[in-house]
């Protein structure tokens, strides 16, 4: 662990290996498996992982964070299969119950993944990323006032949190807030300057305000294929 504070990977990885050599721990495996996600060797964590459940089955925290890997590699039915599972060992997990909300919720069935946030909500009821997902429930089933509010909370809880910005401005979008749009979208490149989508609804907004310099700033940020909406 000191070796990973001092950004020594190599030798926190040779250290980590080396006490599960001597003794298989739960947490080294965690640490293990982490440090390798975090340089973006996703499939070396995965089998990291993978191996500890082969020696601790029933381990939630392990159970998830197989779960969570498979949803970062687009794998969401396997995500399901290992969150389910942890569900089954603590039911009441906050972040595996976020997790398959989320997926259910890609799947379009917002009720159901409004069930699970309740009862998430009740565990960590300041956890920004619950009240985004919450919120984008609402604008599934198109109540808007409801949507806003939560992804407000969400934003009051963690303001540099690009994606909850991004949200707030789809949803003035729709409801054709289009000065509110431009301002939460415009917060949203800032933090994310990298995301497409948020330079295509912002040259959407700012077109609706017939601002077309600024529109066709945003949409040349996206792509050459945009250009053609500034004309």
């Amino acid at each position: 662990m000191c070796y990973v504070y001092l950004k020594q990977y190599a030798a926190a990885e040779e250290a980590f290996q080396t006490a599960n050599a001597i003794s298989r721990h739960d947490a080294t495996y965690l640490q293990l498996g982490e440090l390798y996600a975090q340089r973006g060797d996703i499939k070396t964590a995965l089998e990291t992982y993978l191996e500890a459940l082969e020696y601790s089955p029933d381990n939630p925290e392990l159970l998830t964070t197989v779960g969570l890997l498979y949803m970062r590699l687009g794998q969401n039915f396997k995500a399901f299969e290992y969150l389910g599972n942890s569900l089954t060992h603590d039911p009441r997990s906050p972040k595996t119950i976020l997790a398959v909300g989320s997926i259910i919720q890609d799947n379009g069935d917002m009720d159901v993944a409004l069930v699970k946030y309740r009862v998430a909500a009740v565990q960590t009821p300041n956890s920004a990323q619950l009240w985004n997902n919450i919120g984008m429930c609402f604008f599934g089933k198109q109540k808007y006032v409801a949507a806003i509010a939560c992804l407000k909370r969400a934003l009051y809880l963690d303001p540099f949190e690009w994606i909850v910005s991004f949200n707030l401005g789809l949803v003035h979008l729709a409801t054709e807030q289009y000065a509110s749009a431009v301002h939460h979208l415009s917060a949203s490149v800032s933090l994310k300057p990298d995301y497409g989508p948020a330079y295509a609804h912002l040259g959407t907004a700012l077109a609706q305000l017939h601002d077309t310099a600024n529109a066709c700033s945003a949409f040349e940020k996206v792509g050459g294929s945009w250009a053609c909406a500034c004309t």
